[in-house]
């Protein structure tokens, strides 16, 4: 059943570009799909390229950005240079000696007030699912965020975290530089911390600071996040 649902998949492949009908923009300098709606205030960067998506009001995209179709930028987001939102995943099963994809044919939500730092890269939800980033958050340089991600609101990513598909992130969250959230893994409580270059391999349930490989519980944060922000509520 899951090779013929990645066989029907293909049936249904979308260009997310849409390169024939972007048009170079004098103002910004960059190419924008015809049909792109874009708000009030918003500033993009020389060199972008901006697919069939929505971008709200008082966004700032940097220089270099791309961003592919189905793709919804909410009020206040900053998007650093070189980013890419909205990609494409790599979902794949063996047909004998063949590979066959899974056509990536979702959308990727960011709600308002989240910073994306410089090279991130976020990919857009597999078959009908969404990858959404909740508002607040803040996604540092070089993280990589896979298909059907839920982060929660007001998370906090240092650079160079990954996530594999579908995993949550609970709201209040810090993840240190270098931290792995293995595919499918959720962290369910609020204020966890992964300590820099932790793997979380399973679901993580209770708050406290987590270390190590596989991710280990070493003590409760109990509000005491030194040097870590704390979020008000």
């Amino acid at each position: 059943p899951q090779l013929e649902f990645y066989k029907l998949s293909q049936q249904y492949k979308e260009d997310y570009l849409d390169n024939d009908n972007l048009i170079f923009s004098s103002k910004y300098k960059a190419y924008i799909h015809k049909d792109a709606q874009i708000g009030n205030n918003v500033k993009i960067g020389a060199g972008s390229i901006i697919g069939k998506c929505i971008i709200e009001d008082n966004v700032d995209i940097h220089s270099n950005v791309v961003i592919y179709a189905k793709t919804q930028i909410g009020n206040n987001c900053i998007i650093e240079s070189n980013t890419t939102l909205g990609c494409t995943g790599a979902m794949w099963v063996w047909d004998n000696n063949d590979r066959i994809y899974l056509e990536q044919l979702g959308n990727l939500i960011i709600e308002k007030n989240v910073r994306i730092g410089a090279q991130c890269e976020i990919v857009r939800g597999s078959a009908n699912e969404s990858t959404i980033i909740k508002k607040g958050t803040i996604i540092s340089h070089g993280s990589l965020i896979g298909h059907g991600n839920v982060v929660d609101e007001y998370v906090h990513m240092a650079n160079g975290v990954k996530l594999g598909g579908g995993c949550y992130i609970g709201p209040r969250n810090f993840l240190s530089s270098g931290t792995v959230v293995s595919a499918g893994v959720k962290l369910l409580a609020e204020d966890i911390v992964l300590g820099a270059g932790a793997v979380a391999t399973q679901n993580l349930t209770q708050e406290g600071v987590y270390i190590g490989i596989p991710a280990k519980r070493l003590k409760s944060t109990k509000g005491k996040m030194s040097g870590i922000p704390k979020w008000n509520k």
